[in-house]
């Protein structure tokens, strides 16, 4: 029997439910069930599918408008006609008769659709049957009881709700080409409220340009042929007035319900219209007191409307909301959708409510309204480029670039044209082209630079930003002379922010250039003022900033307000970078499940925004993570995916994290071959170079090339003298590693100011002092070192790390003492592990048996080595054996 439920459907756990009562058949058991949702939930879909998927022989029919029960029983069993006048139980054993019958050749699934359309006489005879059949290997299988009558009492009863909003995007996107946005489903699964006939029929109803993404949904969404005859059906049985308080409800959803009332009263409409709408389900109010139209309702009641009617509840809305000082956006929505030409007040009034308002869908609508309002080129050119600006923030790039080509941006308004420049640069950015994001971007910027400073500053921190992650001193130098150019004056009148850029924008030059004196300090104290910042991508700069002067903790404390800000505020197009750099530096920290829950999201978004996820940065956080987890191989594909694109991806922190994961796993002499180059060479990125000296010092003095290191620390200590925290935290230890005789400089390393806060730095300070001791024969106090360096390993749960530090443990004489029973040493759950790994089973196996990750079970077995003193499972077997 196959149970496989195709994952789109969302319908699985209804799908199984009929499946209990299909095994009872199969065991000579009959059962009944009534399948009832809502138009278009998929009953008939789910009530048909169980026959096959059971490999059943199966029966059915779909019942007839008015059909009387013995018909309707005649067509399903294929048996002679009965006489309309037997009374029931007559009938109801001819049934039986006829059902032991056809069960001679074996079970039979019997499906009986659209039983609310035929006479009362059908589902008489059927609740009858749905009591009888339990002798039978019969499975009855009712779609569709009329609503208001009860339910057979033999049958059970399967209710099928709204799919979910990831289920309801899954059904759409089976629709759709693959190239169609994530928005443009996720649009479509709310308007569609997760019906599945609904969802589909939206999909099918979009233009070219919607399925491009290039131009919004209509609000409401359009519904298709079937949805939009259900509701003329329903429509019948309200009466001319609530149907007109339901479009009233459709146009304007989501208002308080006193508004809605308002409206109503102001066309004549009865008071209790909204009343007898709720009670029909057709209509909630929520706890906040706004009235919602139910879906996909909505949609098939606003478009059965004519255009005059729409006009006319627009208009009762607007006047409702007139005096309404909390709802000026959708007064003026409403009013703008009055009009019925351009040229109006109604598109200025719109506008200028519109520079008040933060981004949100019903903003993307206003401004389209506002540009199809506008009689003046400028004034449509300008509506569309803050449209598409909007559709930015939104996280629809393609909408954004549509909107900022369609307007035809002509460069004579600097405003207009640094914005379109801001969105074109962010969209070549999300693509993959760094350098065409910088000549877009600094174009804008410096036609803004004068007339709108704060544009001005914004493209200019772009370009910077841009630089530093390229390694690029000449583009830093177009930052530079960016930001020079923005008067004084505008300095001042633009706040913290564009005295920040100001400021770190040249600096940032001079650490590119290796002058950390007093570039460093200058950012350092600009980060200060920082904390007063609020806008999310201001913040994003300051984190920006915190990483080029070596502060970790501060780049993650500016991400984390960043990414709280954006989250409030809707702004999910630059979320997935601030999620991408936040991964970064705790990966750094050593936390790779929080840095692995960050890049996972990131990278969810930049998919869903359209972005390219395979850029280099994006690879950039993978091969960190997998570096520091010591899986040599995703890191090395990581690696290979960007390398050979070109000047445009440079690939020095890639090649930084392959030489990490050469140090995690101890093969120095590989991480010595690839580091040498990324922090020595002369065409080395400037900041990753830094950044990557601590595992190129610790290769170096581990194969014997105390020169290399030397040489490496210079600038690193430079860069460290100059203001760098996380860098004055790992000096010490450097210093001590390249000294190579002295335990005074290993323990000042092991106290440096600021490992409290660097757990992982903490533990490889700690690492490297007990391989010192070991060296120098004195190894209880080496061990010392070592188990404290384990402990956090563990807790950050780094495998590789782990066994480094294990590895030294065993060459430092400890081991398992035999006097001591293995119980009293492990803990239950990793004598569990041990047990079952010490029987041949994989972690694979065993991460099944005890419900945990294969990663959990990896960390345990690695702790059971530690403390038993073993190096395989065969001497974990022996081990356990003794």
């Amino acid at each position: 029997m196959n149970t496989d439920v195709p994952p789109s459907t969302g319908r699985e756990t209804e799908i199984r439910q009929l499946f209990e009562i299909v095994e009872g058949v199969h065991g000579g058991v009959g059962g009944a069930v009534v399948v009832v949702g809502e138009f278009g939930s998929g009953k008939s879909t789910v009530g048909r599918s169980v026959g096959p998927r059971a490999g059943l022989r199966t029966r059915f029919v779909r019942a007839r408008v008015g059909e009387h029960g013995t018909d309707l029983f005649a067509r399903l069993l294929g048996t002679g006609p009965v006489t309309d006048d037997v009374d029931d139980v007559v009938a109801a054993n001819a049934a039986l008769d006829a059902l032991a019958d056809a069960t001679r050749g074996g079970p039979v699934v019997l499906v009986v659709d659209d039983l609310d359309r035929a006479d009362h006489s059908a589902r008489r005879l059927l609740g009858i049957l749905a009591r009888r059949v339990a002798s039978l290997p019969v499975f009855l299988v009712l779609i569709g009881w009329r609503r208001g009558e009860s339910l057979p009492a033999g049958a059970a009863v399967l209710r099928l709700h709204p799919l979910s909003s990831g289920d309801t995007a899954a059904t759409v996107r089976g629709c759709l080409d693959a190239s169609v946005p994530d928005s443009v489903v996720d649009d479509i699964a709310a308007a569609s409220g997760g019906n599945p006939l609904a969802a589909r029929e939206m999909a099918a109803v979009l233009t070219p340009e919607e399925m491009a993404g290039h131009t919004s949904l209509p609000e409401p969404a359009v519904p298709g042929p079937a949805w939009t005859a259900r509701w003329s059906m329903l429509a019948q049985g309200l009466s001319e007035t609530g149907r007109a308080a339901m479009l009233v409800v459709a146009v304007g959803d989501g208002l308080p319900i006193t508004v809605l009332d308002g409206a109503c009263a102001r066309l004549g409409l009865g008071g209790d219209e909204l009343d007898v709408l709720e009670s029909r389900r057709l209509v909630r109010v929520d706890e906040s007191g706004r009235g919602w139209s139910r879906r996909p309702h909505r949609s098939a009641a606003f478009h059965s409307a004519d255009a005059a009617s729409r006009r006319a509840v627009h208009r009762a809305l607007a006047d409702e909301l007139q005096d309404n000082a909390d709802l000026v956006l959708p007064r003026a929505l409403h009013r703008a959708a009055v009009e019925e030409r351009t040229g109006t007040d109604a598109g200025d009034e719109l506008e200028s409510v519109l520079r008040t308002v933060d981004a949100s869908p019903a903003a993307l609508n206003g401004w389209l309204r506002a540009a199809e309002l506008a009689t003046e080129h400028d004034a449509r050119v300008r509506r569309l480029v803050s449209a598409g600006l909007v559709s930015w923030v939104l996280g629809r790039p393609a909408q954004a670039e549509w909107l900022v080509t369609s307007a035809g941006v002509t460069g004579r308004d600097v405003s207009i044209a640094g914005t379109a420049a801001q969105i074109r640069g962010a969209v070549a950015l999300s693509r993959g082209l760094p350098a065409d994001a910088l000549r877009i971007l600094v174009d804008g910027a410096g036609a803004a630079a004068r007339r709108d400073p704060r544009l001005a500053v914004d493209l200019a921190a772009r370009v910077t930003g841009l630089a530093w992650w390229g390694g690029r001193a000449d583009w830093a130098e177009k930052a530079a002379n960016l930001a020079d150019s923005i008067e004084d004056e505008a300095v001042e009148s633009s706040g913290v922010f564009a005295a920040l850029v100001r400021q770190a924008a040249p600096a940032g030059v001079d650490v590119m250039r290796d002058n950390f004196r007093p570039a460093i300090g200058d950012l350092t104290r600009s980060l200060r003022d920082a904390v007063n910042l609020i806008e999310p991508r201001e913040l994003l700069f300051a984190a920006e900033i915190a990483t080029m002067v070596g502060d970790d903790v501060g780049t993650r404390v500016f991400c984390e307000r960043a990414i709280r800000a954006m989250r409030v505020r809707g702004r999910a197009t630059e979320l997935p970078f601030a999620l991408q750099l936040q991964a970064l530096v705790l990966a750094g920290q050593g936390r790779l499940e929080a840095a692995r829950a960050a890049a996972g999201e990131g990278l969810s978004l930049a998919a869903h925004a359209g972005e390219e996820t395979d850029g280099a940065f994006q690879h950039t956080v993978l091969a960190h993570l997998a570096a520091l987890d010591g899986d040599t191989a995703s890191c090395e594909r990581h690696r290979r995916a960007v390398t050979g694109r070109g000047a445009e991806h440079p690939t020095a922190s890639l090649d930084w994290a392959a030489g990490r994961s050469a140090v995690s796993m101890a093969r120095f002499d590989d991480a010595v071959e690839i580091l040498v180059p990324t922090v020595l060479g002369e065409r080395r990125h400037p900041e990753v170079s830094l950044l990557a000296t601590p595992d190129l010092v610790e290769a170096a003095v581990a194969v014997g090339k105390p020169d290399l290191a030397e040489r490496a620390l210079e600038r690193f200590a430079r860069w460290c003298d100059a203001g760098s925290s996380w860098g004055g935290a790992v000096q010490l230890r450097l210093t001590a590693l390249a000294a190579g005789d002295s335990e005074e400089l290993f323990d000042n390393a092991c106290r440096a100011t600021g490992l409290a806060q660097r757990p992982f730095e903490s533990a490889r300070t700690r690492l490297a002092y007990g391989e010192y001791l070991r060296g120098k024969r004195r190894r209880v106090e080496a061990r010392e070192h070592l188990h404290a360096a384990l402990g956090v390993f563990e807790s950050l749960e780094l495998p590789a790390w782990i066994d480094r530090t294990r590895s030294v443990l065993r060459a430092s004489g400890e081991g398992r003492t035999h006097d001591i029973p293995v119980a009293d040493v492990l803990t239950p759950q990793e004598l569990d592990i041990a047990r079952m790994v010490s029987r041949g089973r994989s972690n694979r196996d065993v991460a099944g048996a005890l419900h945990l990750s294969s990663r959990t079970v990896e960390y345990h077995l690695s702790k059971v080595y530690v403390k038993l003193g073993l190096d395989s499972r065969d001497q974990l077997a022996g081990a356990l054996a003794d």
